[in-house]
């Protein structure tokens, strides 16, 4: 009878035991595929987002010994709208690898690699199994807005992994709260909507009855943050908190959120799976909770005009943790989805690993003519270059003039631009070389990138001639003969 008995068991272990090493060695190459894919995009010599040449712009600033927050206004008129920890780490990448994106970029996958990382720790931290946090730190890697913008230069994954390093440290090391508040500090300094984390510890503090080490805490991150911010001055204050008038939609950040939400539909599933079978929120669990709804609410920032989904990664990031949670509650309840849950989101990290060395390649092929675009900046004999790709002009050795030009549009008339607004450069013909990311009938005023006025200008004054399938540096365009710049020379 113990030998009859035996049998099943053991062959349910050889299954189990079987499943999981599968589990883990597709685990392993969804892994190895992401990161080889990665690595190559941040090889790529050329700029593939907008954002990224603004912090190229601003890194190349700062290892000249100039400023990334020059005076409101002031010729070239240059905007930089996040906190100094992401521009210095990017001079750092310059520093180390040359002025080009990889260094940078480099520093950015590994924020992405600590992440997943740091995913998986704190998801132990708070009780899960292994293949439970090593599947939802997978599904993070392999989530498709993950791949979006993983790792173009922008300062979301170096915040986020603050971020996820400070509720570690919380939850971890409890007694070591002042740290905590330093980690949060300089999240915020990366990117200032990282409030959700610290706000959940916060909260996790009141729900603890521990209100003087709250109140504490919450005095150390911003005393930080306020130390900072009469350091660098009141030109810092303004660009990070007076450049963003552009107009909220909140239709828009709905069809962010839909965008998001089916990227994480599976992590989503087992979530509400979870609760279904009597997952709760816990004394353990509950800052992941709070976290999770903090960051909804913060995502909503993706309303305003010029965001983009990659106001989402901090929601995936939180929704994936507590994917890990809920995946190890139903193991541990033997519930009946669990394992098929399990494969699934393995499969779906397949799926989307292959998918994405698909739209890889899509992406590449949109840069088959970058070499000319860059060339033409290249070797050009003017500085006066105005170019919707400002990553195109650093690599070139040109003068950035006009450093984000969407925030300069934004703002308008509402500062005293030095020399002349937008609109009266260019009636001006004060830039002898104009580069835009489309032609002048393709551009819609709801986009905010240019005005209906330079546009108009530009079509008056100015001639198209060359034209490149490169992201943002799309159409050349030369003073038209016969019109006078001599007022500038």
């Amino acid at each position: 009878m113990l030998t009859t008995g035996s049998r099943p068991t053991l062959k349910a272990f050889d299954s189990s035991l079987a499943l999981k090493i599968l589990l883990l060695l597709a685990g392993f190459a969804c892994f190895a595929v992401r990161l080889d894919c990665s690595y190559v995009r941040a090889a790529s010599p050329f700029q593939v987002d907008y954002e990224e040449g603004n912090i190229l712009n601003a890194a190349s600033r700062i290892s000249h010994g100039l400023t990334p927050y020059p005076a409101v206004g002031s010729f070239p008129y240059t905007v930089n709208c996040y906190g100094p920890i992401g521009y210095l780490v990017s001079a750092a990448g310059i520093k180390i690898f040359g002025l080009s994106f990889f260094g940078p970029r480099l520093l950015v996958l590994f924020a992405g690699i600590g992440i997943v990382f740091m995913i998986a720790g704190l998801t132990k931290a708070l009780g899960a199994d292994p293949g439970s946090r090593w599947l939802a730190a997978l599904s993070f890697l392999c989530a498709p807005l993950v791949y979006f913008w993983f790792p173009v230069l922008r300062v979301d994954f170096w915040a986020i992994f603050l971020s996820l390093l400070g509720l570690y440290v919380a939850v971890r090391l409890p007694r070591a709260w002042a740290l905590t508040a330093l980690i949060f500090a300089v999240a915020l300094l990366t990117k200032h909507t990282a409030i959700a984390a610290p706000a959940a510890v916060f909260i996790e503090y009141l729900m603890q009855r521990k209100l003087r080490r709250g109140v504490a805490f919450a005095g150390i991150t911003a005393a930080v943050v306020l130390l900072c911010l009469v350091l660098l001055g009141r030109d810092f204050v303004f660009a990070l908190l007076g450049t963003h008038p552009d107009p909220y939609s909140f239709r828009f950040a709905l069809q962010a959120y839909a965008m998001a939400m089916y990227g994480c539909i599976l992590p989503l599933s087992v979530i509400l799976y979870a609760l279904v079978t009597g997952f709760r929120w816990t004394t353990t669990s509950r800052l992941v909770w709070f976290y999770v709804g903090l960051c909804t609410l913060t995502s909503l920032s993706a309303g305003k005009l010029g965001s983009n989904t990659n106001h989402f990664l901090e929601w995936t990031t939180a929704v994936c943790i507590l994917c890990g949670l809920a995946l190890a509650h139903l193991f541990r309840t033997q519930a009946l989805l669990a394992r098929p849950f399990a494969v699934g989101l393995c499969c779906l990290a397949i799926i989307f690993t292959l998918t994405s060395q698909w739209n890889w390649r899509n992406m590449a092929a949109d840069q088959a003519d970058c070499p000319r675009a860059y060339d033409l900046l290249r070797t050009s004999k003017t500085d006066r270059i105005l170019s919707e790709n400002i990553g195109a002009l650093v690599l070139s050795g040109k003068s950035v003039l006009v450093s984000n030009p969407f925030v300069v549009t934004q703002l308008g008339n509402s500062v005293g631009w030095q020399a002349g607004s937008m609109e009266q450069l260019t009636q001006d013909q004060f830039f002898d070389l104009v580069l835009l990311g489309g032609e002048l009938n393709d551009f819609r005023p709801e986009s905010g990138t240019w005005s209906r006025d330079f546009i108009r200008v530009l079509a008056d004054k100015y001639s198209a001639v060359e034209r490149f399938q490169c992201p943002y540096a799309r159409v050349a365009y030369i003073p038209r003969t016969g019109s006078s710049n001599a007022g500038h020379d």
